[in-house]
């Protein structure tokens, strides 16, 4: 008898079989596949994912609303072969924007990610590598929360975030083998433990989609794919892909991917985590974005920038290992305008900074900087990160290891997730997005400062300069200021009409006059200092 289900576009259905038969191995000895149809005659193909004994599973989300149908391709043995079914989509009727615009995907621009729709999507993450099963779901120490796990998920939606960057973990360090809970091992191979996702993964896959966040997932650690090697990682995926892949994910594939090796084992790091890759690629139905949580070495890591499956790029900048240049950033914008940037991974707040000079305490402000450089020299979105938090520590030592390389202030979670840092990375989403961030692009502006005026500052920013952002038809202009800029720039190319600005404070969200109207002198107009040694920002919008 046909199935038949009803679900809101964009939304997970879950399609149930049972088989007529059994198997050594579930996992590996069978593949069941449904392809299903959609008003358009748009065709998606997923595979059924094993869910213990002789139960396998659909997970299936329509892409648009109308009738879709599907016909299950099985063994002839599993008594399934030619089943079909009908799903009636309807309109979603919700708030979520990953739902009502859908998943997601590169814009034709090559310079930002937007929805399926074409709405632009400003990345704003946060960083929990070891989500899956190190944060307590029922449990908290945080006077405000019940649960570890879905109190920081709440939080950060109410702060704006949109993008959960998660990591399984499922790599098998020696000292967490006992929390290597996705395979089981017998005479036929490695199957899954069914039990491990029913009871503990699938409830926070499905919190995180309830509440509208991308989950920014990847598999493990760079290490493992020599560990585990390479056709483990690619059953994780299949697996992974079967079971979650219709919830609104991004696959970055591997923590680091490269590691920190000499050669010959980096590259063989970045060959063997491809072809997971390449896997993953051809398998997606829904061509999820992929790419890779880069290792931090400098200016930039330069593999996969090249290659059809990586969608866009996941940066590293590093906790102060390496400087934290506008330049790198700019150049590598400049290098490579098709391919969208995304700041992933730098100057974690609370983190022990990692420095020649010593370490010290990695502050709002300091991330705040990375944060707001990098969006001004081009890039589409940032993950904020948290010492503590990535790290799940539960409680406070009273002596914190001094040879804990990045939590050597001994922050624990429930101080971590009330950082100020990441209220102000909420605010830091809201402006670039009610200035329409697409729209803007980095221009180089002269220096003006007490030194004089630099008018031939050469061809990118220094760490003094102010860094802009402009529109295409210069109606209005983003000029960042660190805590270093001495003086303000000099804007060219500006209408002939007259203009306003407004600061913008980025650690309280606060806007104050600058000039209520200004006139260009021949498309030019010299922007002033800021009102402070702190950072801020200048909006100027043509009247």
């Amino acid at each position: 008898m046909a199935q038949i289900f009803t679900t809101e576009a964009w939304r997970q259905v879950i399609i149930p079989y049972e088989i007529a038969t059994d198997y050594d191995n579930p996992f590996l000895d069978v593949s069941i596949q449904a392809a299903f149809t959609g008003p358009d005659g748009q065709t998606i193909t997923r595979e059924a994912y094993w869910d213990g004994g002789r139960s396998y599973k659909f997970a299936f989300a329509p892409t648009a609303e109308g009738s879709w149908s599907w016909v299950v391709a099985a063994p002839k043995e599993t008594g399934i072969n030619g089943e079909t079914g009908t799903i009636s989509c309807v309109p979603y009727i919700g708030e979520l924007p990953i739902y009502r615009h859908g998943f997601l995907r590169v814009h034709e621009s090559g310079r930002f990610l937007c929805h399926a729709d074409g709405t632009p999507f400003f990345w704003l993450g946060d960083t929990h590598w070891e989500f899956a099963y190190r944060e307590r779901w029922d449990e908290s120490n945080h006077p405000g929360m019940e649960s570890m796990f879905r109190g920081m998920a709440d939080l950060r939606v109410r702060q704006g975030y949109n993008v959960y960057q998660t990591n399984l973990r499922s790599d098998t360090w020696p000292d967490r083998r006992e929390e290597a809970c996705y395979w089981k091992k017998g005479a036929a191979g490695e199957y899954p433990n069914v039990s491990f996702y029913q009871e503990e993964l699938d409830r926070r896959m499905y919190y995180l989609a309830d509440l509208g966040l991308v989950n920014a997932l990847g598999f493990g650690w760079f290490m493992s794919v020599f560990s585990e090697g390479v056709e483990h990682w690619k059953n994780t995926a299949r697996y992974i892909l079967a079971r979650y892949g219709a919830l609104p994910v991004v696959w970055t594939l591997a923590g680091e991917v490269a590691g920190y090796a000499p050669e010959p084992d980096r590259t063989n790091f970045i060959n063997a985590w491809r072809e997971v890759a390449l896997y993953i690629s051809e398998h997606d139905g829904y061509h999820s974005l992929q790419t890779a949580h880069y290792d931090n070495c400098r200016p930039f890591s330069e593999y996969y920038y090249d290659e059809d499956w990586y969608d866009f790029t996941l940066n590293q900048a590093g906790h102060g290992d390496f400087r934290i240049s506008a330049h790198d950033f700019y150049s590598y914008c400049k290098a490579h305008p098709a391919k969208p940037f995304v700041e992933g991974e730098a100057m974690y707040e609370f983190c022990s900074t990692l420095e020649e000079n010593g370490t010290r305490l990695c502050t709002a402000d300091m991330l705040r900087r990375v944060a707001y450089t990098a969006v001004q020299c081009g890039a589409c979105g940032y993950t904020y990160g948290a010492q503590g938090i990535w790290d799940t520590v539960w409680e406070k030592s009273e002596n914190p290891a001094p040879f804990e390389v990045f939590n050597r202030f001994g922050i624990t979670w429930y101080e971590a997730v009330d950082g100020i840092g990441a209220v102000q990375m909420g605010y830091l989403r809201k402006f670039y997005e009610e200035l329409h961030f697409e729209e803007l692009r980095p221009v180089l502006t002269p220096g003006v400062s007490p030194f004089g005026d630099f008018e031939e500052a050469g061809d990118h920013p220094t760490m003094h300069d102010p860094l802009t952002l402009a529109a295409p038809d210069s109606d209005r202009f983003v000029i960042y200021y660190n805590s270093n800029t001495r003086g303000g720039c000099r804007i060219r190319g500006m209408r002939d009409c007259d203009y306003t600005a407004q600061w913008f404070n980025p650690r309280t969200a606060e806007w104050s006059i600058c000039e209520e109207r200004l006139t260009p002198e021949e498309g030019c107009w010299r922007a002033p200092g800021k009102p402070d040694g702190n950072d801020w920002l200048l909006v100027v919008k043509s009247i």
